[in-house]
């Protein structure tokens, strides 16, 4: 049965904190009980947290102070994306504390969430706001990963069966727009007239959670369960949630909520409880049906997992302050309204965007199409004017239409225009030319250059340079930039098979990141020498 840390109860949802600066900040107490208690219940057992775990009370802030524990709950959350052989699990000062920090932000980032303003300090100091923010982007990460499309297919054909949803419409869909057609798919099933359309206003009486644990439990198990009936029948709301949180018990699935949670709408929290449920007892189909369901989708590739990763970290929002951006789930639906793009040129070259011609969401449907295609136009002309920025054979209408390698190519140039500017506001020696073969040149010089003054031996002749794919030229790099990061001893000087040549790309990665580098390459990149992503490392 899952375990839970028992904690002392507050009679305040939130709590007011001032800063620095005189700003009121305030964080949710609900919100820090359950996700400390998930920590604990998941993370508990790891050896290297020995003396960090449990967490109890607000431990949590004062918890992430060395940067280990949001280095194991990014690996949780997303299995192998750090690399635990460059982490400091006993880090002896500050220093490796920070490293340990810049370690995880940026690897958070590589994997969709949004650090912007965030840094090793407020980690270090246990920033509340801050730091609970940030843990639950990655909480969220790891429940909702596999909520799409491709890993579960059979939602598909469940969804499109109850609610006649073509494939199109349903790859549109955030997780959280496919959790709530989940749980309604089975209150359909269930034969009742309740729906939700959010996870808290709607989930506040207990009955859809009545239903649904009905429906998804499995047989052996549902007969030792609260009927829906036994549940409904009690008029307290606290009484119908604890009813609700045994049957989940007996499910063990027992998690992130209390009775109070679900009275209160506590909407997150609520989230995290039904994405749970999803991923232990979806109760959609046989291994048969999914299988037979896989056809027509189209996997999300890796080059397009990582720009939408880069996109979700950049924070974006309109230089007007009237929109700002949600998760974007697929890159090609949620650039075709083309704010997406006017906001990343914007971030590229501020004030480029005449943000008082934009038109904002929502729409109505006779206008969406004609609104959209005219933001998509804006898009195509703003990043035209940007240095290094080629549009050829690309128009508005192919952002709206979702031409998927026009899409992909402007999304290539703005994350290209993207490193041009940070290169620009480390080196004034880069030059302004509008070539991108300048700014390549200039980058080969430079990595040249320091590695020779490194006492290096790499040296590369471009971006396709086929030593790259030993990754040696990258950790040598590193260690001249950042020396002290590179462990020797891991590195394989000549690898000669794939498992060595893998484990260097991984610790390239890894100690680039932990080097300060906000790397959003995978080490499958360096392997196979994929040249658009190559040049982002450098």
């Amino acid at each position: 049965m899952t375990k839970h840390v028992r904690r002392q109860e507050t009679t305040e949802d939130l709590r007011l904190v001032k800063g620095e600066m005189g700003a009121i900040h305030c964080f949710s107490e609900p919100e820090v009980r359950a996700f400390s208690d998930y920590i604990n219940q998941h993370l508990g057992a790891d050896p290297d947290l020995n003396g960090i775990l449990p967490l109890d009370n607000h431990d949590l802030f004062p918890a992430v102070s060395n940067g280990l524990l949001l280095v194991k709950l990014i690996n949780m959350s997303n299995p192998e994306t750090i690399d635990e052989r460059v982490v400091n699990k006993r880090p002896k000062n500050e220093f490796q504390m920070r490293e340990n920090h810049d370690l995880a932000l940026n690897s958070a980032s590589a994997i969709g969430c949004c650090t912007v303003n965030l840094g090793a300090n407020d980690m270090l100091a246990g920033t509340n706001h801050l730091v609970l923010g940030l843990i639950w982007q990655i909480i969220r990460i790891g429940l909702v990963r596999k909520i799409n499309l491709n890993d579960c297919p059979a939602l598909r054909r469940r969804l499109a069966d109850a609610f006649g949803e073509d494939l199109a419409t349903l790859l549109q869909l955030s997780p959280e727009e496919l959790l709530l057609r989940w749980v309604n798919y089975h209150l359909q099933n269930a034969q009742v007239d309740k729906r939700i359309s959010n996870f808290s206003t709607d989930i506040k009486d207990s009955e859809a959670y009545a239903h649904l644990l009905n429906q998804i439990a499995p047989k052996d198990v549902k007969t030792r369960m609260y009927g829906p009936m036994d549940i409904l029948s009690r008029r307290d709301p606290d009484t119908r949630a604890e009813y609700v949180l045994e049957n989940a018990d007996k499910l063990d699935a027992r998690e992130f909520l209390t009775p109070q949670d679900i009275v209160a709408g506590e909407a997150k929290l609520n989230l995290a409880f039904v994405a749970n449920l999803f991923n232990k007892y979806p109760a959609l189909s046989t291994a048969e049906e999914e299988e037979e369901s896989q056809e027509d989708i189209v996997f999300e590739t890796r080059e397009e997992k990582t720009f939408r990763n880069w996109i979700n970290s950049l924070g974006l929002k309109s230089g007007d302050g009237r929109w700002t951006a949600n998760y974007l789930n697929d890159i090609y639906h949620g650039l075709s309204n083309g704010l997406f793009i006017l906001a990343i040129v914007d971030t590229i070259k501020p004030g480029e965007v005449q943000w008082k011609r934009i038109l904002y969401p929502p729409f109505r449907p006779s206008e969406a199409q004609i609104k959209s295609r005219q933001n998509c136009k804006y898009a195509i002309e703003h990043s035209g004017n940007l240095a290094g920025v080629k549009l050829v054979s690309i128009g508005g209408d192919d952002i709206y239409d979702q031409r998927r390698t026009l899409v992909l190519g402007l999304v290539w140039q703005l994350m290209r225009a993207y490193t041009r500017r940070l290169l620009l506001s480390l080196s004034e020696d880069l030059p302004l030319s509008k070539s991108q073969a300048d700014m390549d040149s200039f980058v080969i010089s430079w990595v040249n250059q320091t590695l020779e003054e490194g006492g290096k031996s790499s040296r590369i002749r471009d971006f396709k340079d086929k030593s790259i794919a030993t990754s040696i030229p990258i950790i040598e790099l590193i260690d001249v930039i950042r020396e002290g990061v590179v462990d020797h001893d891991l590195v394989h000087p000549n690898p000669t098979n794939p498992e060595e040549v893998m484990s260097n790309a991984r610790l390239a990665v890894n100690w680039g990141r932990k080097a300060g580098a906000a790397m959003y390459a995978l080490p499958e990149d360096i392997v196979e020498v994929k040249p658009k992503m190559v040049m982002t490392i450098f």
